[in-house]
């Protein structure tokens, strides 16, 4: 059974009192559990709407949206914020760390909102700070560390709830080309260890670490990808192959 499902989800914003504008059309989604799917488009095509309506910061203009059998639909805006604290995990590409805490106090956050104990906490961060290699860093700032750093802290605030979903929002666009394939990998590792991953991206090397890529355009999904049993630099060049195609047709349909 699928963990997530979108069902003809259409959402229209209105500018003024008549101008309307269509930014998602018709979106059909199904994704299983365990699996990391990379979302492309160029900006404007409807990828961030879409994100922000599985993250329920949003609601569609029309269809539905499940989450682990949860009609996101349904929620009221107080069950919606508990709903996100405790299914869902958040990776920007700004990071949204708060300065004013140290990044032990960054990862504990989204705890302390749902009022854990912090003996729980405690339990919570041992080994998610060992996996991501960030022990020694809990007691610093996050002025005090490096951009591929705070990435760290940050999966791992958004990690510590356990989410049924994690949602990366371009997780590698203020990294250097070293740190983003560093988290890249991490991101592998994490899905390996069985997180459920939905990545938004205009980096084709960043999506060639997913299992499947959805292509985005004038708010449908025009194509998608199975990276199958191919290595990474194989599957890469067919993602390229397919921002090429729909350039293309840019291009002739001008």
């Amino acid at each position: 059974m699928s963990l997530l499902n979108l069902k003809h989800i259409k959402k229209v914003f209105t500018e003024g009192n008549t101008n309307q504008i269509v930014a998602l059309r018709d979106i059909d989604l199904s994704v299983e559990k365990g699996e990391f799917v990379a979302i492309m488009g160029e900006s404007g095509a409807g990828k961030s709407t879409l994100l922000n309506i599985i993250a329920t910061l949003d609601q569609p203009t029309s269809g539905t949206i499940t989450l682990n059998q949860t009609n996101l639909s349904h929620l009221s805006e107080k069950d919606s914020s508990q709903f996100r604290r405790e299914h869902l995990g958040f990776v920007f590409q700004s990071f949204n760390l708060l300065d004013t805490f140290n990044n032990r106090d960054n990862i504990f956050l989204p705890l302390v909102l749902s009022k854990a104990k912090h003996e729980f906490m405690i339990e919570r961060i041992k080994p998610l700070s060992k996996a991501l290699g960030i022990d020694n860093l809990l007691d610093r700032q996050p002025s005090e560390i490096s951009g591929g750093q705070k990435q760290r802290i940050a999966i791992a605030r958004a990690l510590i709830t356990q989410p049924d979903l994690l949602l990366a929002d371009e997780p590698t666009g203020a990294l250097d080309s070293g740190n983003s394939e560093k988290i890249l990998q991490l991101f592998n590792h994490i899905n390996h260890s069985g997180q459920t991953i939905l990545m938004v991206t205009h980096s084709a090397e960043a999506a060639s670490y997913a299992q499947r890529t959805l292509f985005i355009k004038d708010g449908i999904i025009y194509n998608e990808l199975y990276r199958g049993d191919q290595n990474r630099s194989h599957y890469l060049e067919q993602i390229i192959n397919s921002l090429a195609a729909l350039q293309s047709r840019e291009v002739t349909s001008q």
